[in-house]
């Protein structure tokens, strides 16, 4: 009984190691935010919200311009009731502006990152079949499901330079 369960302990750990070999991760996030199509998809967001952001300061502005006329002693009470009609369609035009803003932010980063993990796929498929992988998992720190990983398994930066190589024209 003692000689079997050795050998049966013996047997996992030996399995363990020759699939241990045979076992890659990568880290996608890290790839999408090292690559260079991923920096270029990043600049497009960032400029996207940039002239975005540029509408709603220019709002936030007249809304403000606004508010301080409606506290002038000047304004008769007519005057007073378009301005305030005034503000508040400014806010409501502001909110509706910036919840549009950002679901549609949202369409573009999900549509920019489906397109980058598209592109992505085979090249990881491609370095598995290279160095004949069995598996390759996807460890991202900031969501780990991983919780260790050997450096030597880590084929992120290989990753990121075929995806450049191949996707830099």
């Amino acid at each position: 009984m003692k000689k079997t369960l050795t050998l049966f302990i013996t047997f996992f750990l030996l399995a363990g190691f020759i699939y241990s070999e045979t076992i890659g991760v990568v880290n996608t996030q890290k790839v999408i935010n090292e690559s260079i199509r991923g920096k270029q998809a990043k600049t497009r967001l960032e400029n996207f919200m940039k002239t975005k952001q540029k509408y709603i300061n220019n709002l936030r502005s007249q809304i403000k311009s606004i508010e301080k006329s409606l506290n002038s002693p000047v304004l008769n009470q007519d005057a007073r009731e378009k301005k305030a009609l005034e503000l508040q369609g400014l806010k409501t035009k502001l909110k509706r502006y910036a919840e549009d803003s950002q679901k549609e932010f949202q369409i573009k980063y999900n549509k920019e990152m489906q397109n980058m993990i598209k592109e992505i796929m085979p090249i990881i498929q491609d370095i598995g079949k290279t160095r004949d992988f069995k598996l390759i998992l996807n460890h991202t720190p900031q969501a780990p499901i991983i919780l260790y990983v050997d450096k030597t398994i880590d084929i992120t930066n290989d990753v990121i330079k075929a995806y450049n190589s191949k996707y830099s024209k």
